[in-house]
């Protein structure tokens, strides 16, 4: 390999990067908000936490232990306590117990208690000691004793909460309120994708306007100078010149105008992709116009907030209800207990030597009617109001929707009709440019027209970037830009 051809392929080299660089897409300016914007960030950690909330009410299903353990030791002799009584009791104590509340509304618990008992007497004098000996077979042993009971508990609602159902109320409610959330919290996230949209379509818009509006500044320079040279050949008048001095201060005006909107353009492009307020935006796709509005999308996420929070206000309904309708349970406590008074052996509480058996029913009731019909009325009066909030709701996408199409309509017609001016106004000046290069015009009236035909691009790139968007709104009604 030649000097000259290593130095070629190290040049090649530096400069692929750069050859290779593309300019910022409207897809790829969204994927850098979704990453960058602390707002987007936060919202989707809301999302999870909302998502999470709605588990919440799911622990009444969820197994519970409970235990507990304690010492005493009392020498505390009551009121007319006997010569026989004990004057001391120490105790060792202890309960676990494990509940589970299954689907049907039943709930079973598994309990084990036990204590470690131990009785002192006092000393009897030796005087006494024959007659005390009589009365010790009737007394309860001295030294620890071991007691145990295993516990089986069943019960089982008839009627409040049979199969679950107010558990149930609780966790539609939960899952409701969460949706709800989530869904107003989704919708705001997708605004700002919105903005990012009419961000970007906002900067490339004013950067081609200024391009458009620093060359029609230079053609009105030159026109004024061509009428100044007239003037000054007596060849015009003074209001010529005027009008020419006008015509360039106003672009002047407008191309600094521009600058400023384009600086808050750039402010809020940043801004919004969590840049400096004075990042380089680098070079931006042009924008074209969508030939037609996606079609209307079913969910609407304020309108599936709204749904979301109908399904809550049923919840609650149903929770009254449950609240308020007597509680009829059939219940069952099947156990087991043993105790010996040798502390030398364990007792097996498990052979059933002394079972213990429970089964009863209970019957619980509000007496107050009167409460309960307000209350119920309460609820069924807010889930009216999230009826009527639903159906103004939809009401309102459908209107949103029909104002959207209708706007649409509008811009594809009146840049439909600029692009005919814009053509019409270029094959004027390109007609002009022949004319004054056969000597039948003048520069005036060249630059004229070549002026002319810049301000119709103004106006189509304007209508161009309203119809995007028109386009991204109609993406944020669909949700079509997912925020993560």
């Amino acid at each position: 390999m030649t000097k000259a051809s290593a130095l070629a392929l190290s040049l090649l080299t530096l400069l692929a990067p750069g050859l290779g660089a593309a300019s910022l897409g409207m897809d790829g300016y969204l994927d850098q908000v979704r990453s960058g914007n602390d707002s987007l960030r936060s919202q989707r950690a809301l999302d999870a936490a909302y998502a999470l909330q709605a588990k919440q009410p799911l622990t009444a299903y969820s197994p519970t232990f409970s235990g507990q353990f304690s010492r005493m030791d009392d020498q505390v002799i009551p009121v007319g306590a006997s010569a026989l009584s004990p004057v001391e009791t120490q105790a060792l104590n202890w309960d676990a117990n494990l509940s589970q509340l299954l689907g049907t509304g039943t709930r079973v618990s598994l309990d084990y208690s036990g204590d470690n008992t131990s009785l002192i007497y006092a000393a009897f004098p030796a005087s006494m000691a024959a007659e005390a000996s009589a009365f010790q077979e009737f007394l309860p042993p001295s030294g620890y004793v071991l007691g145990q009971q295993v516990t089986l508990s069943l019960s089982q609602p008839l009627w409040r909460n049979f199969m679950a159902a107010e558990v149930d109320a609780a966790v539609n409610k939960a899952a409701a309120d969460s949706d709800a959330a989530r869904a107003g919290n989704r919708y705001q996230a997708q605004a700002l994708l919105f903005q990012a949209r009419q961000a970007y379509a906002s900067l490339v818009t004013l950067r081609q306007v200024a391009e458009i509006l620093k060359e029609s500044l230079d053609r009105n320079q030159r026109i004024l100078d061509w009428t100044r040279r007239k003037y000054e050949d007596n060849l015009a008048d003074r209001v010529d010149v005027l009008q020419c001095e006008a015509a360039l201060r106003q672009v002047a005006l407008n191309l600094e105008q521009n600058k400023l909107d384009e600086a808050k353009a750039l402010v809020a492009f940043d801004t919004l992709r969590g840049e400096s307020p004075t990042a380089e935006a680098g070079d931006l796709e042009p924008l074209t116009a969508p030939a037609s509005l996606p079609a209307a999308g079913p969910g609407r996420q304020d309108l599936e907030a709204a749904k979301a929070a109908l399904r809550s206000s049923d919840a609650i309904v149903a929770a009254v209800e449950q609240q308020f309708t007597p509680d009829i349970s059939v219940f069952a406590d099947l156990g087991m207990g043993d105790r010996n008074a040798d502390s030398g052996s364990y007792p097996s509480v498990l052979q059933g030597n002394h079972p213990d058996t429970v089964v009863g029913l209970k019957l619980t009731a509000n007496l107050d009617v009167a409460l309960y019909h307000q209350v119920l009325a309460g609820a069924q009066k807010a889930r009216g109001s999230g009826e009527a909030a639903l159906a103004d709701r939809r009401r309102q996408v459908d209107q949103d929707w029909q104002q959207l199409r209708a706007a649409f309509d509008s811009v594809l017609q009146r840049l439909a009709l600029a692009r005919e001016l814009e053509g019409l106004q270029r094959e004027k000046a390109d007609r002009e440019k022949v004319r004054y290069e056969d000597g039948r015009t003048t520069d005036f009236q060249v630059l004229r027209f070549e002026d002319d035909y810049n301000l119709s691009r103004v106006q189509t790139l304007q209508l161009t970037a309203e119809a995007v968007t028109l386009d991204a709104q109609a993406r944020y009604y669909n949700g079509d830009d997912q925020p993560w």
